[in-house]
């Protein structure tokens, strides 16, 4: 804090300077004093805030950012400075520049790494890159081409920026929602190494089905996809004949997903077997 309070103090007497430069052709009663130069420029930078704030508020982004950037040129130190650049990140991000987002809330946490908001420019670090892979690989897990496997690595890196806030700042308000996304990103990440190995699996290529089945179930273990993956290593199993293995999936299936379809087909089946041997 005393760097900030340093820094915005060196940030005023140089803007000061430049007043006192321009109006040196002036008579000396028309010189403002050097208080009143100060409270004028911090009038400006306030006015220049306000019209930005205006201007993200009303989802004007593009003219928030032009307004943020012109303060922070002016204005290089200082609370309002460091707010007016949080925004700009979130204002880049609403307008989908999400490098330029991921780039500047990279810089706001190099410069200011104890800030009492830095915790936010993790939060959008990780929505930023959240955003720029969810629609694409949304639509390929929905039903896009199968033979083109998006890459993921946007949402891991994601991941990692969540993750990064959670275990810095637990009790951040924006950490709530970042545990939300990570479970949107693990489920996600899941059903796309379940999609790979059905891919694999209908091309006849059971090992490498099996070893992605495996990742899933060890990696993703807590994912809605386990259950497919298991459903889908049996069957694999049973292609590559190897039939203990299969059972052993089977059991593990009907033990973890008692209510799993093909389980139940299974039990009916037996169940309906045994009355006829045994009608008592």
């Amino acid at each position: 804090m005393f760097q900030n309070r340093f820094l915005t103090k060196l940030s005023i007497l140089i803007m000061v300077a430049f007043l006192v430069t321009g109006c040196a052709s002036k008579k000396k009663k028309d010189l403002l004093t050097q208080e009143e130069q100060i409270e004028l420029l911090q009038q400006r930078v306030d006015e220049i805030y306000a019209k930005g704030k205006k201007q993200l508020n009303s989802g004007n982004y593009q003219g928030a950012i032009e307004q943020f950037t012109t303060l922070q040129r002016i204005f290089p130190f200082g609370e309002i400075t460091e707010q007016s650049k949080l925004d700009t990140i979130f204002a880049h991000d609403k307008l989908e520049n999400r490098e330029e987002a991921v780039r500047m809330a990279n810089n706001f946490i190099s410069l200011y790494p104890t800030h009492q908001n830095v915790d936010y420019a993790y939060y959008m670090k990780g929505v930023a890159m959240f955003e720029k892979k969810r629609g694409r690989l949304a639509k390929f897990i929905s039903g896009g081409n199968k033979k083109i496997i998006r890459d993921p690595q946007g949402y891991r890196n994601s991941q990692a920026s969540f993750e990064e806030l959670i275990k810095r700042y637990p009790e951040s308000k924006y950490a709530d929602d970042a545990r939300q996304r990570l479970v949107f990103i693990e489920n996600t990440l899941a059903q796309r190494e379940l999609d790979i190995a059905q891919f694999y699996y209908e091309n006849d290529t059971y090992l490498a089905a099996v070893n992605r089945c495996k990742t899933i179930i060890f990696q993703f273990e807590t994912t809605p996809a386990v259950e497919g993956a298991l459903e889908l290593m049996e069957k694999a199993y049973l292609k590559m004949g190897l039939e203990d293995l299969a059972v052993t999936t089977r059991e593990m299936l009907a033990a973890n997903f008692p209510e799993n379809t093909s389980v139940a087909q299974t039990a009916t089946k037996k169940k309906s077997l045994l009355s006829r041997i045994n009608p008592f």
